[in-house]
């Protein structure tokens, strides 16, 4: 447990960390996570958002269930993501340097690289989901119907990526 002493110096230091006072700090801090717009939620991209509705158009098979359904969404908001990094990698390749890329391009394409993962990730997931909840849901039926909405699917992310 902290001491008294330690405890008065913590609040004392919480006191001056408010962060920037200025207008013009307030602004610089309020840009730091948008140098590429990969952190804003997909809600807040309306064309994205069109993407991700029409991927889960394709995905979803007549009469899903509620699960599918869900799992369809998922997977498709992992999708335009994805399409999301693929676009800001290909303008940053395009502006590399590439005999002396600097630290700040190097560094900014590991951050995409983080992102891309993260999508992967949250798609193999919501594919996971959907072909398990469908095989509960429907049996041998559904899993056909899944692999023909599966390939549409990829067909649809191509067209539009």
């Amino acid at each position: 447990m902290a001491s008294e002493k330690q405890i008065k110096a913590n609040r004392e230091n919480a006191k001056r960390s408010t962060g920037p006072k200025s207008l013009a700090g307030r602004l610089k801090s309020s840009r730091n996570a948008k140098s590429h717009g990969l952190s804003i939620p997909l809600a807040a991209d309306p064309p994205t958002v069109t993407q991700a509705y029409k991927l889960v158009e394709v995905m979803t098979p007549e009469g899903a269930s509620p699960s599918q359904k869900v799992a369809a969404v998922e997977m498709a908001q992992a999708q335009t993501q994805l399409l999301r990094v693929a676009a800001v990698r290909r303008a940053l390749l395009a502006e590399l340097d590439l005999e002396s890329p600097s630290l700040e391009q190097v560094r900014r394409l590991v951050a995409i690289e983080r992102y891309e993962c993260r999508a992967h990730r949250r798609r193999r997931r919501a594919i996971g989901r959907l072909r398990g909840t469908e095989a509960m849901d429907d049996g041998v039926e559904g899993a056909s119907a899944i692999l023909v909405k599966r390939t549409q699917f990829d067909r649809t992310c191509e067209t539009i990526g």
